[in-house]
């Protein structure tokens, strides 16, 4: 409905400017018998004069601003000859123009030429009020000649305005203010032309109006060549830009006074800053307390390559490698520096995972040597202490602690089979099930009664590769450490969802959760919290799901429970 105020609001305004403008037009129009029998050359090329220089603009910045020097031979005409020879100019100019530009609709030619109508008329009667003579240049006619300017200026302003105040232009005052301020210095060079021009009328007008319009179409072609190569020199500056900002490499360039910077979009979004941000800390030519490593470097102007600095962004904390080298001129002159750096974080987590694997090897090789030795001596022990167990009587068990040492045996004897699986997993043999049937198979889950444990299984019938014996194990050692954490009444829930060709499997409890400082080492081989635990058997998870090329992280922890997120890849047939 608003809209459809606005173009009724506006065609009115049109309206009335067309009919102001015609009938000023017509009102003020004469037959022009006298100076077409006198001048019809100069008549003629006027005309050609102003359909060419209506056509061929100067252009300005930016881009898309344009000088039309046809006001300039308006003005002219009006101070030498009057606005009788004006107005038809005007119609003769305005119809071969239309006629040329049929592309353009016609109540646009409608209102141009309204628009000239009420401008040269409203100039001409402030020309003759202010004291103004037509005919040739006198110099008592000057001021005439600017206030002529400014009210043809002001005319052209006030219905642009009026256009403006028709669509309800949301900020009218800025747009006129700006067009004022951009139209003043045209309108003083159309001012200026109009002058030379009238010079050129009073001594040759047919040979001075030719000059006239031959040295504006070659300012225009000119100014067009310029405004041509700035263009192909700002496009190759915005490509060679383009290539800054989309390189993963934050680089910020700096002169030796720091007066002067510049960054690329990288460098933003991996410092987390604006380029004012980054100006203030290098203006205060010390580094911040906050990820002083990375700034100090910068700041000192070190030459340095390679360096792995850590920096803190909203909580994240990233690996960064950092490098600084000086920035040459063309003559080869030091003018300052560039300071270039790439985030390494995933990089410093692989090489961490790899140390991991490293490390689980050996280990592996140390448990595969050492576990058959240890379990041969260990089998006779334990025999020995259960026929003890036997046939000892109950004051005897007692005093040489024989339940416990055997409890001990077959907790030494659980850390070797821990120990043995995870130093050879093996291959995983795979083939396609799925997890709701291979929870089906473990009896030990169908009773969890006896901890007050409930157990949720809420998992689809995707079908995903898999290894049954070694998967097995995987959701066994899970549900043994929620079962731990919890103690006592809780839930486990074990659900699943596909997602970017993935098959997550969430394993949850409400147990008391992991600390913080539990996080970060929680896969490492021997590190537990329990009083009981070996410390092996996230490891061995982690193991055997890497091996089936899927991953394992804590997806959520807290004082109210744990999430594990096990991510593996989806069948592909």
């Amino acid at each position: 409905m608003e809209t459809y105020y606005q173009r009724h609001k506006l065609m009115i305004n049109l309206l009335v400017v067309i009919l102001l403008g015609f009938g000023f037009f017509i009102v003020h129009l004469q037959t022009p018998f006298s100076f077409l029998t006198t001048k019809p050359t100069l008549f003629v090329l006027l005309i050609v004069s102003l359909v060419l220089l209506t056509i061929n603009t100067v252009p300005l910045p930016p881009k898309g601003n344009s000088l039309s020097m046809d006001s300039a031979i308006f003005l002219a005409i009006l101070f030498v000859f009057g606005l009788n020879l004006s107005l038809w100019t005007l119609l003769a100019s305005g119809v071969v123009y239309g006629l040329l530009k049929r592309d353009i609709a016609w109540w646009k030619h409608l209102v141009n030429f309204a628009m000239y109508a009420l401008m040269i008329t409203g100039a001409h009667y402030i020309f003759l009020w202010t004291g103004g003579a037509i005919g040739f240049l006198q110099a008592s006619n000057l001021l005439s000649y600017l206030t002529t300017l400014i009210s043809y200026f002001f005319i052209n302003i006030l219905i642009i305005g009026v256009f403006f105040y028709s669509m309800n232009h949301p900020q009218l005052i800025q747009e006129m203010k700006s067009t004022l301020q951009k139209s003043v210095s045209n309108y003083a060079i159309s001012l200026a032309s109009a002058l030379l021009l009238a010079l050129l009328f009073e001594s040759d007008a047919v040979l001075g109006l030719i000059i006239f319009t031959v040295i504006i179409l070659l300012v225009s072609k000119g100014f067009k060549e310029y405004f041509y190569l700035n263009e192909e020199i700002n496009k190759d500056r915005s490509y060679r830009q383009q290539i800054l900002n989309s390189l993963p490499v934050g680089i910020i360039t700096a002169d030796d006074k720091q007066s002067n910077f510049s960054l690329n979009t990288s460098a933003s979004c991996l410092l987390d800053l604006d380029a004012q941000e980054i100006r203030d800390v290098i203006m205060m030519n010390e580094p911040p307390l906050f990820n002083a490593s990375f700034w100090e470097i910068m700041l000192s102007k070190r030459i340095c390559q390679n360096v792995k600095v850590s920096y803190s962004r909203g909580g994240e904390d990233l690996h960064l490698l950092v490098s600084q080298s000086v920035l040459h001129d063309e003559e080869n002159n030091i003018i300052g520096r560039i300071f270039y750096f790439i985030d390494i974080t995933e990089t410093e987590e692989l090489e961490k995972r790899m140390h991991q694997s490293e490390k689980l090897a050996a280990l592996g090789e140390l448990a595969a040597g050492a576990a058959h030795e240890i379990r041969n001596p260990l089998a006779v022990l334990h025999g020995f202490f259960s026929l003890m167990k036997q046939s000892f009587t109950k004051e005897e068990l007692e005093k040489y602690q024989v339940p416990l040492l055997i409890k001990e045996f077959d907790r030494i004897n659980a850390i070797i089979e821990d120990m043995l699986l995870m130093a050879r997993p093996g291959a995983p043999r795979l083939q396609e099930t799925t997890f709701k049937s291979i929870i089906d198979q473990i009896p030990s889950y169908r009773d969890v009664t006896e901890n007050e444990l409930e157990l949720k299984v809420m998992l689809d019938d995707t079908k995903v590769m898999l290894d049954l014996k070694q998967m097995k194990q995987v959701i066994y050692n899970l549900y043994r450490n929620s079962r731990e954490s919890i103690k006592g009444k809780g839930v486990i829930t074990i659900s699943s969802q596909k997602e970017n060709g993935k098959y997550l499997l969430f394993f949850k409890d409400n147990g008391t959760g992991i600390k913080d400082e539990m996080k970060k080492s929680l896969f490492h081989p021997f590190h537990t919290s329990k009083e009981t635990g070996t410390g092996l058997g996230l490891t061995i998870v982690q193991r055997i799901i890497e091996n089936h090329e899927g991953s394992i992280e804590v997806y959520e922890t807290s004082s109210s429970g744990t999430t594990f997120l096990i991510t593996l890849p989806l069948s592909s047939y």
